[in-house]
């Protein structure tokens, strides 16, 4: 049997990781989205064996408790559209990552877009998303979120004139039952292990807290839900261009 140890994390290690777990959870927990772009990059800087299953695994169960609050809000149907498009972006990714994915230009190409997207968004005053939409934001998500690990701009775009609410009940669903085929797909390959279970288990209280937290911020968030995402997808897009000029 393989040796099992968890890595020696200090008490302030340990104090740093549970403070960006909690304000992830926030983000992610009021929008729909956001976990990743908010904990992957500070949580790699703090001790980079935090990331990516563990980061994977904590999102998922953030996106599934806030899924579950507001399960009445859900948009199925939709939902059904978008995951059908991620399954085919995480196929595509699957097959053209040994060949571009680890290119610095790709990385940057992507961020630029993006930056583009959101510019685009700042012009336009209505963008409405209808089930075509949709299935290539989810496609697009699946995508990026495989080769880049930040899938949710296309998602967060395309949704941004939606009432926040409904948007954010979708959304969370959404990035729970994809980011459980991400984990199956790690887990096929052997890229996860019980240390990282461990350290899930280990944060999950700080994961709790700002999952409840995040409800005093609703009424704010709904008033605001627009800015407030293109501020997220812009934030994805500099942390793709850290990634890709670290």
């Amino acid at each position: 049997m393989p040796e099992f140890s968890l890595p020696p994390y200090g008490l302030a290690v340990y104090a740093l990781a549970a403070f960006v777990i909690f304000v992830a959870a926030v983000v992610q927990s009021s929008f729909g989205m956001g976990f990743g772009q908010v904990a992957a990059p500070f949580l790699l800087l703090i001790d980079p064996t935090l990331v990516p299953v563990p980061i994977l695994m904590m999102g998922m169960l953030v996106a599934c408790l806030s899924a579950y609050r507001g399960r009445r809000d859900i948009v199925y149907g939709e939902l059904t559209v978008a995951l059908g498009g991620r399954l085919i972006g995480i196929f595509l990714a699957a097959e053209v990552m040994v060949l571009v994915a680890a290119s610095t230009h790709f990385n940057l190409l992507f961020a630029a877009l993006i930056l583009l997207a959101v510019g685009l968004s700042l012009v336009t005053k209505k963008f409405n998303p209808t089930p075509a939409r949709i299935f290539v934001a989810g496609s697009l998500s699946g995508f990026m979120g495989t080769i880049t690990s930040v899938g949710a701009p296309p998602m967060g775009l395309v949704y941004q004139s939606r009432a926040a609410a409904g948007v954010r009940a979708t959304l969370n669903a959404f990035f729970g039952a994809g980011t459980v085929l991400t984990l199956v797909v790690l887990g096929f390959y052997g890229l996860v292990e019980t240390k990282h279970f461990v350290v899930a288990v280990m944060l999950f209280p700080s994961l709790l807290l700002g999952t409840w937290a995040a409800r005093f911020l609703f009424a704010y968030i709904d008033q605001q839900f627009r800015p407030l995402v293109l501020a997220i997808c812009t934030l994805s897009a500099l942390v793709i261009l850290y990634k890709a000029l670290a």
